[in-house]
């Protein structure tokens, strides 16, 4: 089976990953590429039982199992100053950084997280087919988990990713 190409992924994902255990065994069967903000995002989960589990992601680097980016600060501004507060309030750093990188790209990347405003941003850029929830990819990658969390759904991603493309007919989201 060749690995899903160049995908980006948010910090809830790399830890809901490791939390259920199958983090070794995704990384074999996609190609990945963080934010350097990400990585420093995804340092730590605390499981049911409240114990702390740190996340180092240093081994997978140098290895070059998964490939970390940084965007240019002025990047990043020219990026964020286009949006208004209704989407400009809700992006977090890592976020920021993965979506500028991924509009940027010449390629076609995908990009994968649990936090809805991604999706609206995909969908306000009219980017949608670019993003990607957890269970697809699980399901494509044969690593299909029962139960997955609401906002690691196709539905969550599709809902979200029309919420954006709304905005982007009625002119909202946008400076």
């Amino acid at each position: 089976m060749s690995k899903l190409n160049l995908l980006i992924l948010d910090a809830n994902v790399i830890i809901y990953l490791h939390d259920i255990g199958i983090w070794d065994s995704f990384i074999k069967t996609c190609d990945i590429h963080l934010p350097d903000t990400v990585v420093e995002e995804a340092a730590f989960f605390d499981d049911r039982d409240e114990t702390r589990h740190y996340i180092d992601l240093s081994d997978d680097i140098s290895k070059a199992r998964i490939n970390t980016f940084t965007v240019p600060l002025s990047e990043l501004v020219e990026f964020q100053n286009q949006f208004d507060t209704l989407y400009f309030d809700q992006l977090d750093p890592g976020e920021l950084e993965a979506l500028a990188y991924l509009c940027k790209s010449p390629n076609e990347l995908l990009i994968s997280s649990g936090d809805a405003i991604v999706y609206r941003v995909l969908g306000r850029l009219n980017k949608g087919n670019q993003g990607i929830s957890l269970e697809e990819i699980l399901t494509k990658v044969g690593l299909k988990q029962s139960h997955l969390p609401r906002q690691f759904t196709k539905l969550f991603r599709e809902s979200l990713t029309h919420q954006g493309f709304q905005d982007l007919m009625a002119g909202r989201g946008l400076k």
